[in-house]
């Protein structure tokens, strides 16, 4: 099975794991921005990349100015501890409800074994959280990491400048999202982590094609990997968020002020994406950078 942006759906919506080995950064990264505006009320929309190594230069020009521009800062989920992240997984993290298939299982333990769990590490988990837990660990070598990340950068940007920062979920809401996937469907997104042993080179795709705005670019990446993933992960991930976040903003229209959304990347692509259903609404989006 080809190496493809196979991973981005997980890294996008839950990513938040961490180390070194650095290439070197680009000189300078241009991810777009789009604006909703009216007489007194200004909304951005900046689509993030969950993780990114040290020294990724992307806080500049537009979207460092439309930050610092903004009383409010809109994230997915608003920051958190490693304790309230622990305690958020065992919450939704219950006692695999089905054995594995044998040939799943043994893949499943060899893969955790070859990263440094236990090989029984997964055992008791449902398959979504050994998918997402797999998948990070080889960015977290590469040295990918939340810390230069937007969401990350940004809520401490915020929190000394005294922006308020408001989340469109819970911690809960979101983790509860994966762990409300049909088995089926965290089955295969468990196979396809295994299928792929090395997501680094994905991401790396990703981040260039976030870095240099190329919307349509990664809508095809993102696409791909969610027409794999099938309807089940779609509508969870995306579609029925996507549709809750556009009403929400569409409300924040009607209140004067100027708030900085960021969200996953993958949100703001595609004709189901976030501006696009805003254009629904009757709000007009438009692409700033």
């Amino acid at each position: 099975m080809p190496v493809r942006a196979r991973l981005s759906p997980f890294l996008a919506a839950l990513c938040w794991l961490s180390l070194a080995s650095p290439v070197a950064a680009p000189a300078a990264l241009a991810p777009a921005l789009w604006v909703a505006r009216d007489a007194d009320t200004t909304i951005w929309l900046f689509g993030t990349v969950h993780q990114l190594r040290d020294g990724t230069p992307w806080l500049t020009g537009p979207v460092a100015r439309a930050f610092a521009d903004s009383d409010v800062l809109t994230l997915e989920i608003a920051p958190t501890t490693p304790d309230a992240m622990v305690q958020a997984l065992v919450k939704v993290a219950p006692v695999r409800p089905a054995p594995l298939a044998p040939d799943l299982d043994r893949r499943l333990r060899r893969r955790a074994h070859e990263l440094g769990f236990p090989a029984q590490a997964f055992d008791a988990t449902d398959p979504w959280f050994a998918a997402t837990t797999l998948a990070a660990q080889p960015l977290a070598r590469a040295g990918y990491s939340a810390q230069p990340a937007p969401e990350t950068l940004l809520a401490r940007l915020a929190v000394r400048n005294g922006t308020t920062i408001e989340p469109l979920e819970t911690l809960d809401q979101q983790l509860g999202i994966f762990a409300a996937l049909p088995q089926p469907a965290q089955r295969a997104m468990l196979e396809r982590v295994l299928d792929d042993p090395d997501p680094v080179p994905a991401m790396e795709r990703i981040v260039a094609t976030w870095g240099r705005g190329d919307v349509a670019a990664l809508d095809r990446l993102l696409a791909t990997d969610m027409d794999e993933a099938g309807p089940a992960v779609r509508t969870a991930l995306l579609d029925r968020r996507n549709a809750a976040w556009a009403r929400t903003i569409g409300t924040w229209m009607r209140q004067p002020g100027t708030r900085f959304v960021a969200v996953g990347a993958g949100h703001l692509t595609g004709p189901g994406s976030v501006q696009a259903r805003l254009q629904a609404l009757g709000v007009t989006v438009t692409r700033v950078r």
